[in-house]
C-alpha cells in the first residue's frame, strides 16, 4: 500500500456550480484524451461516495473514441501528445481485465486489470 506523503494537503470537493455550465471544447473522438466528470473533479461517482471513491474516477484517458463520454457530459481537458506515450497507452489498454459480474451488472464490459499495472512517472507540458 502506498503511503500518503507527510506534506500532502487534502483538497475539498469543488463546487459544481461553475463547471457544470461549461461545455467541453472537444468531443471524445480519439485515443489519448484526458477527461473529467461533468461536474468537475471530485464528482466521479454516484455523489454518495467517499472523497477517495469520488476522486478515483476523476481523470480518465480514452484508449479509443468514446462518444458515450460526451453523452455523460464529461469534459476533455487535455491529450497525450507524443508517440511513446500513445504507444504506452495502447499497451495499457490491451491489458486483460476481469469483465462483468454475471447476474449483477448486465452488459458490464470493463473491470479491474488481471495483472498489476504501476505507472511510475507522469509529466505535464505547458
Amino acid at each position: 500500500m502506498n503511503k500518503i506523503p507527510d506534506d500532502f494537503v487534502a483538497q475539498p470537493r469543488p463546487t459544481a456550480d461553475s463547471i457544470t455550465k461549461e461545455k467541453s471544447i472537444r468531443s471524445h473522438s480519439a485515443a489519448g484524451l484526458l477527461s473529467i466528470p461533468k461536474n468537475g473533479l471530485g464528482f466521479g461517482g454516484s455523489g454518495l461516495d467517499t472523497d477517495d471513491e469520488a476522486f478515483a474516477s476523476s481523470f480518465q484517458i480514452t484508449a479509443a473514441k468514446v462518444p458515450a463520454m460526451d453523452k455523460e457530459g464529461r469534459k476533455v481537458i487535455g491529450q497525450i501528445m507524443d508517440e511513446s506515450s500513445m504507444a504506452f497507452l495502447a499497451r495499457l489498454a490491451s491489458v486483460p481485465t476481469r469483465k462483468g459480474l454475471k447476474g449483477i451488472i448486465p452488459g458490464q464490459n470493463a473491470g479491474p486489470p488481471l495483472v498489476k499495472v504501476t505507472i511510475t512517472s507522469v509529466r505535464t507540458l505547458t
